[in-house]
């Protein structure tokens, strides 16, 4: 927190020298309002030159036309951006604390780091050192639009992971940023599900990682009610909660929620957090309009958490007994010199299903109806009822 905040002050006094440096006499305050906003010339070199008339402002290459530093770096003009108070909230957010930025191989820096992240979306090969995690850049291009408009809300294609089931394209309007990470990993084509299989007893999958699974960020695949692995016979029909196809979702995505106005820098807003020790749950968000209204108390509503919890419970405890789960890894019991064999194929569905839901962390609010039926008939697999 403390380099952060260092981090933040030194760039805004460069950024600010550099605007007063072709007029020295000319204040922070003055530059911002006296600029010509149709100039940009350029200097000897070919360069971005200051702004005509000795006006002294300096444009940085990449940088919009017009562009004022004030507004957004000195507190007392930012009456439209708030971007230091955004910037506390964002140092809260486990995108600044817990997003694995160390995870900066080209692999995974395109969205645990926000160096990868931007070479990803401009179209540069993702190779990453001195990695930093997901920050301000990542989502907003504030010096090049001018604004803080998102850098990208365009509909993200998600893939299955499961033989014959096609890839979905998630479309929740500005949740489309967060799905652009917030969305499966590739798997092994030979140790994917396949529910065109027969159940006979020779049909058996073999599993040779203990990361088994699609992700951690599977967020946009449950909201969409995609991504479990589906029997046709299970005893509970698969169904999506009013989450899925709500308007405001549709329109805000993953927004709506994790972004309403919270309290403070505890949590809403650029925190994203929904609950903290200090005030409890945050449910701003679930009281927007045309979605639950006053009558919504806590996120565990009518019980789905408590519901979702008792399941994962449930099946975890069924999954360790099979001999298919490591209770201090949480991770598969396979590995290249180990595999898991299991039989038939089909039954490894319980176990794709209990990493689903439990990566998810939403303890199922994001989707509780498609994450409990997932749950219940995994559960009822194991207990060979189908």
């Amino acid at each position: 927190m403390k380099y952060f905040f260092i981090t933040y002050l030194f760039v805004s006094i460069l950024i600010l020298s550099s605007c007063k440096k072709s007029n020295p006499a000319v204040s922070s305050e003055n530059s911002n309002t006296s600029q010509d906003s149709t100039s940009n010339p350029k200097d000897s070199t070919g360069g971005p030159g200051g702004g005509k008339g000795g006006d002294g402002f300096v444009y940085f290459e990449g940088f919009k036309d017009s562009l004022r530093c004030a507004p957004c770096h000195t507190a007392d003009a930012d009456t439209t951006y708030y971007t230091a108070a955004k910037m506390i909230a964002w140092a809260n957010s486990k995108h600044a604390n817990g997003g694995h930025s160390s995870e900066n191989g080209t692999d995974c820096a395109e969205c645990h780091t926000m160096e990868g992240y931007l070479k990803k979306q401009t179209g540069i090969a993702v190779t990453t050192k001195n990695a930093t995690p997901i920050g301000c850049f990542a989502c907003h291009s504030p010096h090049k639009k001018g604004d803080f408009s998102l850098r990208t809300v365009a509909p993200v294609a998600l893939l299955s992971n499961i033989t014959g089931v096609s890839d979905a394209m998630f479309d929740y309007g500005k949740g489309n940023l967060c799905a652009s990470c917030h969305q499966p990993r590739a798997i092994l084509s030979s140790e994917q599900l396949d529910p065109g299989k027969s159940t006979a007893t020779n049909d058996t999958i073999k599993i040779t990682s203990n990361r088994w699974y699609s992700h951690y960020g599977l967020q946009s695949q449950i909201l969409m009610g995609k991504g479990g692995y589906e029997w046709t016979n299970g005893p509970v029909a698969i169904d999506n909660s009013p989450h899925t196809t709500a308007a405001t979702i549709k329109s805000e995505g993953c927004v709506v929620c994790h972004m309403a106005d919270g309290v403070g820098a505890l949590t809403g807003g650029h925190t994203m957090i929904l609950s903290s020790e200090e005030k409890g749950e945050d449910i701003a968000g679930c009281k927007t309009s045309g979605c639950h209204g006053s009558s919504l108390t806590t996120l565990d509503y009518n019980g789905k958490q408590t519901e979702t919890n008792y399941n994962l419970d449930t099946l975890k405890i069924l999954l360790v007994h099979a001999g298919w789960l490591d209770t201090l890894s949480m991770t598969a019991k396979a590995s290249s010199a180990t595999p898991l064999v299991i039989t038939p194929s089909n039954k490894a569905g319980a176990l794709w299903n209990f990493f689903f839901i439990d990566h998810d962390l939403s303890q199922g609010v994001h989707n509780t109806k498609y994450a409990n039926a997932l749950l219940r008939n995994s559960i009822a697999k194991m207990r060979r009822e189908f």
